[in-house]
C-alpha cells in the first residue's frame, strides 16, 4: 500500500509540472472600428453620455415612471429573460465544478452459482454458491492539462454574461417601448382636442354658410364644400379615438396587464432637463447590452474553440476505489475486507470517426460567425445614434419652421373671414385657410411626438434604460 501511495504521489507530481504545457489562446478584445465622432461637425471629447442617467433619471413625467417600473416587473419578456439568466448560472456554477473530481459511493449485495461444467466451477460441489457484498466509495479526476476544462469554464461565463446583457438589451427596449407609446398616447390625445374643437368651429360654418344661402350671398355648392370639411374632421376624430383604443391595449400587454384604459399626463408637461451629450463613440463598446452580448458570444465562441482544440490532445486522469468487500455479512466490516485500488490513466485520441477534427472545424467557423456579429452589431450602434442626431437636428429645425406657419395661416384664417363677411373673397379660400390650419397644427404635434421619441431612441442608442 506504501508502495502504491509512493506512485500516486509521483504521478500528481508529473501532472503539476505538465500543467504548464499551454496549447490553448487567450481571448483579446479588440475594436474592429475606430470612429471620431457620429458624422457630427464637433468632435466630442467630453465622455459625458446620455446613457450614465438612470431611468428613473432621466424622464420625468410621474405617471411614465411608474408604468416602466411596473413594466420591468410584470412584463413577460422580462420575467424570461430572468429564467434564461438563472439558467446559464447553473451552468457556470457547473463549468467551475469542472476541477474537481467525481465521487460515487454505492453499495451491493449479489449472489454467483458457478458452473461445474467450466474451469472456474470444476471441483466445486453441486449447488454450490457465493455471496459478494460489496459497500464503497469511487474517485475520478481528470488532470487539466491541455486547458480544457479551463476554456469550458470560461465559455459558461461568457454565456452567463451575454445572458446577462440580453437580460439588459431587453429591460432597455421595454423602457424605450414604454416611453414611445406614452408618448404617442400624449400626442394622440393632442390631435383629438384639435380636431374636436375643429369639429365645433366647422359645425358653426355650416350653419352660418346656410344662413349665407338663404340670403343669396353663396350658393348650395358652398353649403356642400362646409359640410365636407366638417364629415372630413368627424372622421378623422374616430380614427383618433380608435387608435387610442389600439395603442392603449398595446400599452396594457408591455405592462402585462389585460387591455384596459391609461390615466396619462398632457404633451405639454415632458421635459428633458439634460444636456443631449453623446460621449465618446468608444463607449458604445461598453455602455450598450447588445454590443457587450455580441462581444461575450465572440468569448464564449473562441473559448470553445480552445476546448475543441485541446480535446484532441492526450486525457491524463487517476481513478480511485476503497471500501469493504466479503462473501458474507458476517465479515463486511472486519479489517480482512478492506480494499482499495488507484489506476492513473494517460488516453490519446487516435481514429475516433473524425469527431474531434470536425468539432476543432465547426467550432473556429462559429468563432468566425461570432465575430461577424460583433462587428455588425457595432455598425448598427453607430448607425443608430447617428440617425437620432440627425433626426433630433432636423425635428428642431422643422418644428420652428412649423409653428411659424401655423402662426401665418391662424392670421391667413382671420383675415379671410373678415374679407368673405366684407364681401371681398370667397368660401373657398376661408376653407382651404381653414383647412392648412388644421393639417398644420396637427403636423406640429406629430413633430413634438417625434422630438420626445428622437431623444428617447437617443438615450437607448447611447446604451441608456437598462440601469
Amino acid at each position: 500500500m506504501l508502495k502504491l501511495t509512493y506512485k500516486v504521489v509521483a504521478l500528481l507530481g508529473v501532472l503539476s509540472l505538465t500543467q504548464s504545457c499551454k496549447i490553448n489562446k487567450d481571448y483579446a478584445q479588440t475594436n474592429p472600428y475606430e470612429l471620431e465622432n457620429y458624422r457630427q461637425e464637433k468632435i466630442e471629447t467630453d465622455t459625458t453620455s446620455l446613457a450614465d442617467y438612470e431611468w428613473k433619471s432621466f424622464f420625468s413625467d410621474s405617471l411614465l415612471l411608474f408604468y416602466i417600473d411596473e413594466g420591468l416587473a410584470n412584463n413577460l419578456d422580462v420575467l424570461k429573460a430572468s429564467q434564461s439568466l438563472q439558467i446559464t448560472q447553473a451552468y457556470v456554477k457547473q463549468a467551475k465544478a469542472g476541477f474537481l473530481p467525481n465521487v460515487n459511493a454505492g453499495a451491493g449485495v449479489g449472489e454467483n452459482v458457478p458452473s461445474i461444467n467450466t474451469f472456474s466451477g470444476g471441483g466445486i460441489p453441486e449447488g454450490t454458491n457465493f455471496e459478494d457484498i460489496y459497500l464503497g466509495a469511487s474517485l475520478s479526476w481528470e488532470a487539466d492539462i491541455w486547458g480544457r476544462i479551463k476554456s469550458q469554464k470560461k465559455a459558461a461565463l461568457a454565456q452567463y454574461l451575454q445572458t446577462e446583457n440580453v437580460q439588459r438589451l431587453v429591460k432597455s427596449q421595454l423602457v424605450t417601448s414604454i416611453a414611445y407609446n406614452y408618448y404617442l398616447l400624449l400626442a394622440l390625445d393632442e390631435k383629438r382636442e384639435i380636431v374636436f374643437s375643429s369639429i365645433q368651429n366647422r359645425t358653426e360654418g355650416v350653419s352660418t354658410i346656410k344662413a349665407l344661402k338663404e340670403a343669396g350671398t353663396v350658393t348650395e355648392v358652398a353649403v356642400k364644400q362646409n359640410e365636407a370639411l366638417l364629415y372630413n374632421a368627424q372622421a378623422l376624430l374616430v380614427e383618433i379615438e380608435s387608435s387610442i383604443k389600439i395603442i392603449e391595449n398595446a400599452f396594457s400587454t408591455l405592462l402585462g396587464r389585460t387591455p384596459q384604459a391609461i390615466p396619462r399626463t398632457k404633451l405639454s408637461e415632458q421635459v428633458f432637463t439634460q444636456d443631449l451629450d453623446v460621449g465618446i463613440p468608444i463607449q458604445l463598446l461598453d455602455n450598450r447590452p447588445d454590443v457587450l452580448a455580441a462581444e461575450y458570444n465572440l468569448v464564449n465562441a473562441f473559448e470553445l474553440t480552445n476546448v475543441a482544440h485541446a480535446s484532441m490532445y492526450p486525457v491524463l486522469s487517476i481513478s480511485a476505489g476503497a471500501g469493504l468487500n466479503s462473501q458474507n455479512f458476517g465479515n463486511l466490516f472486519s479489517l480482512n475486507s478492506l480494499f482499495a485500488t488507484v489506476l492513473g490513466n494517460l488516453t490519446q485520441p487516435i481514429f475516433n470517426q473524425r469527431r474531434l477534427k470536425t468539432n476543432k472545424e465547426v467550432a473556429k467557423s462559429k468563432q468566425e460567425i461570432a465575430f461577424w456579429d460583433y462587428k455588425q452589431t457595432i455598425l448598427q450602434a453607430y448607425s443608430e445614434v447617428s440617425n437620432a442626431l440627425y433626426t433630433y437636428n432636423a425635428n428642431t429645425k422643422s418644428l420652428v419652421i412649423k409653428k411659424k406657419e401655423n402662426d401665418a395661416l391662424v392670421k391667413a384664417i382671420e383675415y379671410s373671414e373678415e374679407l368673405q363677411g366684407q364681401g371681398l373673397a370667397n368660401y373657398l379660400e376661408v376653407l382651404r385657410a381653414k383647412d392648412n390650419a388644421l393639417n398644420t397644427q396637427l403636423s406640429i404635434i406629430d413633430l413634438e411626438l417625434t422630438k420626445l421619441q428622437t431623444i428617447t431612441n437617443l438615450y437607448q442608442a447611447l446604451g441608456g434604460g437598462w440601469k
